[in-house]
């Protein structure tokens, strides 16, 4: 009997440390029979030459280029584009730089449709892949064609151009999938807006992980950021500053090393999710770190880590513009002022675990109502 065929694209590779939400939706198709076509794209040779830090969630450090058959239900392909969509952060040099940025959906136009031919359901993350959304549909016109937004494009600082192709090619989808209601307003127009939360993966979390603080028998106040995605360094250093006695855990690749990092703030690098999983799992409380800018907002909703925090019931903290009065035991401080700092550390001291937030669901969830999305009539 023929497996149904699913293909991704994503700026995610299948096997990394970091298990962004297009992993846990792919993990989920192959349990349930189906078969996955991942394919990483948003990466050329401007990327290998300058040492994409992002290769750091590799455990050899690069990516293989070319097909790789993992198992019977997941098939990868990888390649560097002559160039991606990337900003100079310079509005008018972006916008000089257009012309050859349609290297990157030409380049792809030769390796894509081996793969979408006959494919039932095609899903394409948020980010560069979204350029490539017109020659997809072309070459699956009978797969279920869904727009995962994982992300607000406009805080990741990419070129305009790329946020204008978002929108562009948004009616191009069967189903535009969000877990923010603020980044749901953008797609508000559509009748193909959903909103699909986030999840966790429950049977893992519940299961037996090892406790990372067994052998510190001082009883020290255990901290938390399992993520670095748009990291504040000013407001983790502050909070190390303002309480040594507590030692603070940062899980995640950072593009510069802190300046005048406090003793009590461990910098762990990329680790594998069981090893986040099991800290957050332990610890006394999950730090948010956000920078503190518009945009930031969807990541209540949309944090991974924030997510894990609330299925274990730790109090968080974060700035306050990602404060949502529906999360529990979320505590908000004012970025850059050392006095409202230190209130919201004396008021996440003061608190301790509660119930698992119900509003956390698990990722089967989000398969489910994926696989829900009607192919075109």
């Amino acid at each position: 009997m023929r497996k149904p065929r699913a293909v991704i694209l994503t700026g995610h590779f299948p096997v990394q440390k970091r298990q962004g939400n297009i992993l846990w939706l792919s993990d989920n198709l192959r349990a349930n029979g189906w078969h996955v076509s991942m394919i990483t794209v948003g990466y050329s040779w401007v990327s290998k030459l300058r040492g994409d830090r992002r290769f750091e969630q590799l455990e050899g450090g690069a990516p293989v280029a070319g097909e790789t058959r993992h198992d019977d239900s997941l098939t990868s392909f990888f390649a560097f584009s002559p160039l991606h969509p990337f900003s100079v952060r310079k509005p008018l040099l972006d916008a000089l730089l257009h012309p050859l940025h349609q290297s990157f959906p030409w380049y792809w136009s030769g390796k894509l449709p081996r793969y979408l031919d006959g494919a039932d359901l095609v899903v394409l993350e948020s980010g560069p892949p979204v350029m490539l959304a017109p020659q997809v549909r072309r070459a699956a016109p009978d797969a279920a064609f869904v727009y995962r937004v994982s992300d607000d494009i406009h805080v990741h600082g990419v070129p305009r151009f790329l946020a204008r192709a978002e929108m562009a090619h948004a009616p191009l989808f069967d189903r535009i999938s969000v877990a923010s209601r603020f980044l749901a307003r953008r797609f508000a127009h559509l009748d193909s807006l959903r909103i699909d939360p986030m999840g966790v993966a429950k049977s893992f979390l519940d299961g037996d992980l090892p406790d990372p603080f067994a052998a510190d028998r001082s009883g020290r106040y255990q901290a938390v950021c399992a993520g670095t995605t748009q990291f504040d360094a000013d407001s983790i250093n502050m909070m190390a500053a303002l309480r040594p006695d507590w030692t603070f855990h940062v899980l995640g690749r950072l593009k510069t090393v802190l300046p005048d990092a406090p003793p009590n703030l461990i910098l762990h690098g990329e680790v594998p999710f069981s090893t986040a999983a099991a800290y957050v799992k332990y610890a006394d409380a999950g730090l948010a770190p956000y920078l503190d800018k518009p945009g930031a907002e969807y990541q209540t909703e949309q944090s991974n880590r924030m997510l894990m925090y609330r299925y274990f019931g730790l109090p968080m903290i974060g700035p306050h513009r990602i404060c949502d009065p529906e999360v529990p035991r979320l505590v908000g401080y004012a970025p850059g002022s050392r006095d409202s700092m230190a209130a919201a550390l004396g008021q996440l001291g003061g608190m301790r675990r509660g119930p698992s937030d119900p509003a956390v669901q698990d990722w089967s969830v989000l398969y489910e109502r994926i696989v829900s999305t009607p192919k075109p009539a």
